[in-house]
């Protein structure tokens, strides 16, 4: 930044009083900018990988409920003891060495990350999916119908999918929710959506930008720089907070008009 007779005044990062409303990061970005653009693969990436992830629960959820009976503990523990590893942790060690092999193709990145937390995600998913379709085939008049000869697709169209519906957006708004916590975290640990950018400050310094301007890389990027210049990092984290309040008014909505009927 200049003053009018040329003189260097101030240089990046501009703070919010320098730039408003949020100022810039350390290259020079308005961060109002990073975040209109980061917003549509934040939301888009997380709404799209939840509704991935409740398509192949539901299916797996329905042969865990009408198909599987003997091995259905067996299946409940394995999955209990498989995720007794954080998944944050199984992501960073899955896709940290893809880093260096898809920096410079940010779709095929995003595609690895968006398949790797579709996989992680799944099965705990169809599990509750499943033991909510399993709670409601032990009401009675669901073993009348069984008896009668009713198939399972019937039974699950007309009776169970009716109750069962409003819980299953309760669990898609969560799920929603718990993925965006799950991107602070991988952003922190240097696994942004599409992959990252290493932009040169000087010949000895530079710093590893998100190549799509995700919040969860946009505070991964910068969170060393707290201390100096905290609204590099509060900016996206608000955004983050903002939307997850959001997402939390909409699930107590939800959650209320259940209980009303």
């Amino acid at each position: 930044m200049l003053d009018d007779s040329g003189n260097v005044i101030a240089k990046p990062p501009y703070s919010p009083m320098e730039l408003p409303p949020f100022g810039t990061n350390n290259i020079g970005e308005p961060l109002l900018y990073n975040l209109l653009a980061g917003a549509k693969y934040t939301i888009l990436f997380v709404t799209i990988v939840c509704l991935f992830r409740f398509i192949i629960s539901s299916a797996l959820a329905l042969i865990y409920a009408f198909y599987i009976h003997r091995f259905r503990n067996l299946v409940q523990r394995a999955v209990e003891i498989a995720y007794i590893i954080p998944p944050v942790i199984i992501v960073f060690f899955l896709l940290a060495p893809m880093l260096f092999v898809f920096q410079e193709n940010s779709l095929q990145f995003m595609l690895l990350l968006a398949f790797v937390l579709i996989g992680i995600g799944t099965p705990p998913l169809a599990l509750l999916i499943g033991d909510e379709i399993k709670g409601e085939l032990q009401m009675d008049y669901i073993k009348i119908a069984r008896l009668q000869g009713v198939s399972n697709f019937y039974i699950f169209k007309k009776h169970i999918w009716r109750i069962i519906k409003p819980r299953i957006g309760i669990f898609f708004i969560q799920n929603n929710i718990q993925l965006l916590l799950l991107l602070i975290h991988l952003g922190v640990l240097g696994i942004f959506i599409g992959g990252s950018r290493q932009i040169n400050m000087t010949e000895e310094t530079s710093v590893l930008l998100s190549i799509t301007n995700e919040w969860g890389g946009l505070i991964g990027s910068s969170y060393k720089e707290f201390l100096h210049h905290p609204w590099i990092v509060l900016a996206p984290l608000f955004s983050f907070m903002l939307l997850i309040l959001l997402l939390k008014i909409i699930l107590s909505g939800i959650e209320e008009s259940t209980k009303i009927k």
